[in-house]
C-alpha cells in the first residue's frame, strides 16, 4: 500500500466522484481507478459500489476510511516535522490544557512531538477553559486544549478530540457510592467541592432546575487537589469521569445526565509555527476517543 493510493481513495470517498477526485488529485481519473482498484486487491474486496451518477462507499471501504485517514494524516505529519526540523533549530510552542483534561494520549502526543522536533520548546499552560480561550484569542497561546465553546467565536477553528461523561466523584465509602442519589433533593444533603470554575456549574444548574440548591464550600485549583479533599473527607466532587481516578469511585448521577466534548483549538488565520503546526497533525492523527472509552466527539 503506497500513500499516493490512500490520497486517491480518500479523495474519492470524500467526494464520491471518481472524476472529480482525480481532478483534484491531478491525476487522470484510470490512473486513479487503477490505484483504488489494487488497494481493493489488498484489502480482499470492493471499496466502492459504482453506480450510473452516483458511488457509495462499501462496507469494506466504510470500515477502512477512518484507518486510512489516520494513516495518511501520520504520513504528513511525519513529512512536516521532518520539512520543521530542517526549518527551525528552536521550536516553541505554547500550549494551554484546560484543568478538566487528564488524557493519556497528550502525553503520547507531546513525547512524540519531542522525539521528531529536536528543538522543541514548550510553554505549557493551565486554566479554566474560558481562560485558555481568552488567552488564544489574545495571542498568548498557539493551541488550547478545551472544553467546546457554548459559542464558539467565530475567529476559532476547532478538532475535536474526545467526550467525556460528568459524575460525582466520592470516597468508596461515601453513600452515594452505595446507593446513587435519586433524586436532585439529595443533592443538598452534600458539601461540594468545586474544581476552579470548571466544575459544579452545570450540576447547580440541575439541582435549580427541581428547586434544590447545592452547597459548594470549598475550591480546587486542580484535579489533584480536588481529589486530595474528596480522599480527605471534606466533601464531593462534580467532574468529568476521566479524572475520578482510584480508590475514588465515579457515580452518573440517573437524573440530569452532561457530556461535554473536548477541541483541540486555534484561532482562524493566525500562521501557526512549525511546532505548533506538528503538534495539531499529530494530535489529529490519534484516537483520543478510542483511549477513553468513550464514543467520538461529533465534528463541530
Amino acid at each position: 500500500m503506497e500513500m499516493h493510493q490512500v490520497r486517491y481513495f480518500l479523495a474519492a470517498a470524500r467526494l464520491l466522484n471518481f472524476t472529480r477526485a482525480a481532478i483534484e488529485c491531478n491525476v487522470s481519473q484510470p490512473s486513479l481507478t487503477k490505484a483504488i482498484q489494487k488497494l481493493e486487491e489488498e484489502f480482499g474486496g470492493p471499496l466502492f459500489r459504482r453506480e450510473r451518477a452516483r458511488t457509495h462507499l462499501t462496507e469494506l471501504g466504510k470500515a477502512m476510511l477512518p484507518h486510512l485517514q489516520r494513516s495518511f494524516e501520520a504520513a504528513q505529519t511525519a513529512k512536516q516535522m521532518a520539512r520543521g526540523m530542517g526549518r527551525a533549530e528552536i521550536a516553541p510552542l505554547s500550549l494551554g490544557v484546560a484543568r478538566t483534561v487528564e488524557h493519556a494520549m497528550l502525553e503520547h502526543v507531546l513525547a512524540e512531538l519531542g522525539k521528531s522536533l529536536s528543538g522543541l520548546e514548550l510553554a505549557l499552560a493551565s486554566g479554566s477553559s474560558r481562560e485558555l480561550l481568552e488567552m488564544a484569542m489574545a495571542g498568548s497561546l498557539d493551541l488550547v486544549i478545551i472544553e467546546m465553546p457554548e459559542e464558539t467565536p467565530e475567529r476559532l477553528d476547532c478538532w475535536p478530540l474526545f467526550a467525556d461523561a460528568w459524575c460525582v466523584v466520592t470516597r468508596p465509602d461515601h453513600p452515594f457510592a452505595m446507593a446513587p442519589p435519586a433524586s436532585p433533593a439529595v443533592l443538598e444533603e452534600e458539601t461540594w467541592i468545586d474544581l476552579a470554575g470548571d466544575g459544579c456549574a452545570a450540576l447547580a444548574r440541575i439541582a435549580t432546575q427541581s428547586g434544590a440548591a447545592i452547597d459548594v464550600r470549598h475550591q480546587a485549583q486542580g484535579a489533584t487537589q480536588l481529589r486530595q479533599m474528596v480522599q480527605a473527607g471534606l466533601g464531593c466532587g462534580w467532574t468529568p469521569r476521566s479524572l475520578a481516578a482510584p480508590p475514588l469511585s465515579a457515580i452518573l448521577l440517573p437524573f440530569g445526565s452532561v457530556e461535554t466534548r473536548f477541541v483541540l483549538a486555534s484561532v482562524s488565520g493566525r500562521r501557526r509555527s512549525v511546532a505548533a503546526e506538528a503538534f495539531l497533525r499529530v494530535a489529529r492523527a490519534q484516537d483520543w476517543a478510542r483511549a477513553t472509552g468513550e464514543p467520538p466527539a461529533e465534528e463541530s
